[in-house]
C-alpha cells in the first residue's frame, strides 16, 4: 500500500486487518501524505480536517509513493507504551513516550504510534468513549498524527502567524493561545500586508534558508477584535468557533483580503508576543542564544518526538540566525488601530 495509491481507493487487507481500506494521498510543501482508513468515517473526518488546511488531495496519485503514511486502526485496541519510556506531558493534553526510537501519544483512550522499525508510518487508534469521540478529542488526535507524520517529512509545526511587508520582508508573530497574533495578523492584512497564516505554520529547509508556509486556511479572531471594527462589515462571515478555543470565531480570511494569500516567506523577523493592558507596546531585541531558546520553548516536539529532533533543532538554529528575534508586549496601542500597528511592525522590520 505505501508503494502504490490512488485516492479512495478500496485496497487488499493487510495482516492487521480483514477489512479493506480507503487510501487517499494529499500534497502539502512539495511532500505527500497518505491517509489510509478501515472505514469511511475515519476517512471522512481526515477530509473534513484537512479541507482547513493548506493541504490538496492528488487527484491522479495511482503509482505514486508517500513521503509519509498515516495508518488509521478502525474497531482495533489502541497499544500501550512499554514499561521504561521516558514520559512527556504535552500542554494541549495527553502524554507522549518513547525510548528514542518509537513514540507514542496517548489521550482519552486514543493513540498515534511510530515504531522505530517503520519511521514513515504512523498509526492511530482513536478511542470509542463518549469523551474520546467529542469533536475537541479526535481534532487534537488527528492534528498529532498529521504533524508526527510531517516532521517524518522534514516539514515542522510553529505556533505562530506570518505576514508579509510590501517590500516583501516576512515576519512571523510567534507565541502561544492569546498572545495577540491573530488581531495583529488580522490588522496587518487590513492594512495591505500580505499574509499566510494567523496561527499555525510549517517551517522546512528551503534550500539555503528556513521558509514558513501557511497551514490553516481560516483565521480566528475574539469578540473584542471583532467589536473593534478590524473586519469592516464582514462580521456576518463568522462562523463557528475553532475546536481547540472556543472563545474564537472562525473566518475565511481571502473572502475579507482577497488577493492577500502568500503561500510561503523567508522570515526576516522573528517577535515573539504577549498581550499586556498597558498603554504603549515595548520591544525588546533578543539575542541570537534566546531567540533559540524561545523557538525551542514554542516547539516541545523538538525535544518530545526524538528520531527527527536533531532535524528539527538544526533547523530552529538556523532560523535563529537567519531572522532578528524580538521580544514584543503589545500594548492597547497596537489594537483596534490598523494603520498604527503597521506603521510600528514596518519600522521595527527596518530596523532589522
Amino acid at each position: 500500500m505505501e508503494n502504490s495509491v490512488c485516492p479512495d481507493y478500496s485496497v487488499s487487507s493487510s495482516k492487521h486487518s480483514t477489512r479493506p481500506a480507503l487510501a487517499r494521498l494529499y500534497a502539502v510543501a512539495g511532500r505527500s501524505i497518505c491517509v489510509e482508513c478501515a472505514a469511511e468515517e475515519s476517512a471522512r473526518i481526515f477530509r473534513r480536517y484537512f479541507a482547513g488546511w493548506h493541504v490538496s488531495p492528488l487527484e491522479d496519485a495511482c503509482g505514486a509513493s508517500p513521503d509519509a503514511t498515516i495508518k488509521v486502526r478502525d474497531g482495533e485496541k489502541s497499544p500501550h507504551a512499554p514499561a521504561g519510556f521516558e514520559s512527556f506531558e504535552v500542554a494541549e493534553g495527553g502524554v507522549c513516550r518513547t525510548d528514542g526510537r518509537t513514540y507514542f501519544f496517548e489521550s482519552e483512550g486514543s493513540a498515534v504510534v511510530v515504531r522505530g522499525e517503520t519511521p514513515t508510518r504512523v498509526e492511530v487508534w482513536f478511542g470509542d468513549t463518549p469523551r474520546a469521540r467529542e469533536n475537541a478529542a479526535r481534532a487534537r488526535v488527528i492534528f498529532n498524527a498529521s504533524m508526527t507524520a510531517m516532521r517524518r517529512c522534514g516539514l515542522f509545526e510553529l505556533h505562530a502567524a506570518g505576514v508579509v511587508s510590501s517590500a516583501g520582508a516576512g515576519a512571523l508573530f510567534v507565541g502561544p493561545s492569546g498572545s495577540g497574533k491573530s488581531t495583529l495578523t488580522t490588522q496587518l492584512a487590513a492594512a495591505g500586508w500580505r499574509y499566510l497564516s494567523d496561527d499555525t505554520l510549517l517551517i522546512f529547509d528551503g534550500g539555503g534558508s528556513v521558509e514558513a508556509r501557511a497551514l490553516r486556511r481560516v483565521f480566528a479572531v475574539t469578540e473584542p477584535t471583532v467589536a473593534s471594527g478590524i473586519l469592516g462589515g464582514y462580521e456576518s462571515l463568522l462562523a463557528d468557533p475553532v475546536p481547540f478555543d472556543v472563545r474564537k470565531l472562525r473566518f475565511e480570511p481571502q473572502s475579507v483580503f482577497p488577493g492577500g494569500f502568500v503561500e510561503a516567506c523567508a522570515p526576516r523577523v522573528l517577535f515573539f508576543t504577549a498581550v499586556t493592558n498597558e498603554r504603549e507596546s515595548r520591544t525588546r531585541k533578543l539575542s541570537q542564544a534566546e531567540t533559540m531558546r524561545r523557538l525551542i520553548r514554542m516547539c516541545p516536539w523538538a525535544c518530545y518526538d526524538k528520531p527527527p529532533a536533531n532535524r528539527h533543532l538544526g533547523l530552529l538554529a538556523q532560523l535563529s540566525r537567519q531572522a532578528a528575534g524580538f521580544e514584543l508586549l503589545a500594548g492597547l496601542d497596537l489594537f483596534g488601530d490598523a494603520a498604527r500597528a503597521s506603521r510600528y511592525v514596518e519600522k521595527l522590520l527596518e530596523g532589522a
